[in-house]
């Protein structure tokens, strides 16, 4: 996941972004302690989705203590003390997606990058060792969307359901992990957020994939002379992206969960909405793990 997966801090109240924060900061440091402090690099936006989630999902309020940050000690954080179980899941679910990315790149990218990322891989193959002792089969359905996303980039499909249903798929499955059959809404609704997720950050790689002759769904589809979307194809963009937003929250409200709810919410409402603006109309993201 790649940090778009946001909350909109000015629609929320003052203890409900206290509390997404304090998420935040505990999960950095639960990287740290599970997998050593250069982790705490590949800490995303998305991550801490996947944590509330988790945790609402098992009906655990967070609890939190007063702490400072490590690398600013002026800062004060809140750290969570009773989510444990579910931060080792979300830190390893981190690592793993991390290792197959530094894979994907090291195929994908150009030359200095791809020294880059063999630079990295080490001790990316480090922390997933550690993370499949206990988390097999969260890799497992990690690698396997990796290898159905490069069959379907080799189709070269401009079907947007079929580009990003290997990537919406393993997300459902990571936010369902070890839940009853019955509740698939939770499968429904991580789906929705993985396939915003892919087609979010395709269309902000349009120009840079173009120019590299790599696979983009959205090339294929409104592939033209000049190499830009124009204001159809971009509504076309947009609109698709905000069906899966409204898919994922109809799926959310199907599931049952009822903490951390407002905050939840406001990033399948408020977040998700107004990052889909912000790519479709060609600004960067500010957050990036690679």
């Amino acid at each position: 996941m790649l940090g778009y997966v946001r909350v909109e801090k000015g629609e929320l109240k003052v203890r409900e972004y206290e509390a997404y924060r304090g998420l935040y900061c505990s999960l950095c440091r639960a990287l740290s302690k599970r997998y050593g402090i250069f982790s705490r690099l590949i800490l995303s936006y998305d991550m801490t989705f996947l944590a509330m989630v988790r945790l609402s999902k098992d009906g655990v309020l967070p609890s939190f203590r007063p702490g400072r940050c490590p690398f600013n000690p002026a800062k004060r954080c809140n750290y969570c003390t009773n989510a444990q179980e579910q931060f080792d899941l979300v830190c390893a679910a981190a690592v793993l997606m991390f290792y197959y990315k530094v894979k994907d790149n090291l195929a994908d990218e150009g030359f200095f990058r791809r020294i880059l990322m063999l630079f990295i891989l080490p001790l990316a193959a480090l922390w997933r060792k550690k993370a499949i002792r206990v988390y097999s089969a969260i890799d497992f359905i990690i690698s396997s969307a990796m290898q159905a996303q490069s069959q379907i980039e080799k189709s070269g499909t401009d079907s947007f359901d079929r580009a990003a249903h290997a990537s919406a798929d393993a997300l459902g499955q990571i936010f369902a992990f070890e839940t009853s059959d019955e509740n698939r809404a939770l499968y429904r609704f991580g789906y929705a957020v993985g396939r915003w997720v892919y087609l979010t950050d395709t269309a902000d790689d349009y120009e840079k994939d173009r120019k590299k002759g790599r696979f983009n769904v959205f090339v294929n589809a409104y592939d033209s002379a000049n190499g830009t979307l124009n204001d159809v194809q971009k509504q076309q963009i947009r609109e698709t992206l905000y069906a899966s937003a409204g898919m994922a929250l109809e799926a959310f409200k199907q599931t049952g969960c009822e903490i951390l709810t407002p905050v939840i919410e406001n990033v399948l409402t408020e977040g998700m909405i107004q990052t889909t603006d912000r790519f479709t109309k060609g600004d960067e993201a500010d957050e990036r793990p690679l």
